[in-house]
């Protein structure tokens, strides 16, 4: 195992918040618990910007990823450390094989750790243990009832700089088979999601409002839904012009992969990605995003900044970027300095929808 002081770590995306490291104290605390197991293989669940990868290199690792902007900051990580980039990778989907180690950052999203748990059990050894770790404050009473569906002893360890670890053993029998789908009705429609993506109890109160307030015209042929959640506003892109192509990009794979469940596949095309790189300049018509300013429990609006730029770049000059945002937040004065033109088309207390143009 490395030490921290032999590494040269960053976050990715990048951000000018110095305060906000690569790693926190829980994923220190889970790498000093397991200091002296005989390590043969662990897998890694919520490893941000690949600290785990980098500080257990070389030791045989798996990585559950759900973010694209995961992957590329373990990449980067690793890259900086001169370590390979040859990394194990599954999704929460996917079947696994033997797992007998875990190191598990709570995520913010309790319905993701449930799924998490379910699939680290499925393929649990009966001698297993998950070391799943977080910030005190974060702890509830819901991540011990989710944690006792599937093992029988949990339990926690002493705080330390504010940080905790949630021990699980001994995986239960006959815990029954989930889909870990959830069906949302909303305007005579069911679209279904899977577990951590958001809003899972209703259609976003946010994408409501967009979607009461804007209108695809048959001239917009190619659309782009950024930030494409369960597909809900890709839906009704495809309602209103039966011909426009619609892309839809995500950080993250479980919102893709919920959002194949709910979009017509023809003339859509489902990417998971953080960025608008691989576009070309001048591709899209319309490009319509109700996006994220939540980075696990930070508020942070920089990776929003950035992809308003890269939405400018990959706009046609006479296409229009159709956003909705939280009042609060503040992106009329940022759209203004990309866009010579920002419209606001609606407004209720808590929303504000902005319909932007490259040629004012």
């Amino acid at each position: 195992m490395n030490t921290l002081e032999d590494l040269h770590l960053e976050r990715y995306p990048s951000t000018s918040n110095k305060s906000l490291r690569p790693y926190s104290t829980a994923e220190l605390l889970a790498l000093e618990y397991i200091g002296g197991h005989n390590i043969e293989k662990v897998y890694l669940y919520n490893d941000r910007f690949g600290f785990w990868n980098c500080m257990l290199y070389p030791l045989q690792t798996v990585t559950v990823w759900t973010y694209a902007s995961q992957k590329k900051a373990i990449v980067q990580n690793l890259k900086r450390n001169n370590f390979s980039t040859e990394i194990n990778y599954f999704t929460p989907l996917d079947s696994l094989e033997k797992v007998s180690l875990v190191l598990l950052k709570v995520p913010k999203s309790l319905e993701l750790f449930d799924l998490f748990l379910y699939q680290i059990h499925q393929a649990a050894t009966a001698d297993i243990e998950v070391v799943c770790c977080f910030m005190t404050k974060y702890f509830s009473k819901s991540l011990q009832q989710i944690a006792e569906k599937y093992f029988y002893e949990t339990s926690q360890s002493k705080a330390w700089k504010k940080a905790r670890l949630f021990i699980l053993k001994g995986p239960k029998k006959d815990v029954a088979s989930e889909e870990f789908k959830k069906i949302i009705s909303f305007k005579g429609k069911e679209f279904k999601q899977y577990f951590g993506v958001f809003s899972s109890s209703n259609i976003d109160i946010g994408t409501q409002f967009l979607l009461q307030n804007f209108h695809v015209t048959q001239e917009e042929l190619m659309v782009l839904d950024l930030a494409s959640g369960n597909g809900v506003i890709a839906n009704f892109v495809q309602e209103q012009n039966k011909n426009a192509s619609v892309t839809l990009v995500d950080d993250f794979n479980l919102a893709v992969a919920s959002s194949k469940c709910n979009v017509n596949p023809l003339n859509s095309v489902f990417i998971c990605d953080n960025s608008l790189s691989s576009f070309n300049k001048e591709h899209f018509d319309l490009i319509v995003s109700n996006p994220p300013f939540h980075f696990e429990h930070e508020n942070n609006i920089e990776v929003t900044l950035h992809l308003f730029q890269e939405v400018f770049y990959c706009l046609k000059d006479t296409g229009r970027f159709v956003v909705v945002c939280n009042n609060h937040l503040n992106y009329a004065t940022h759209l203004s300095k990309i866009f010579p033109s920002v419209i606001l088309h609606a407004k209720n207390t808590k929303f504000s929808v902005y319909e932007c143009v490259k040629l004012g």
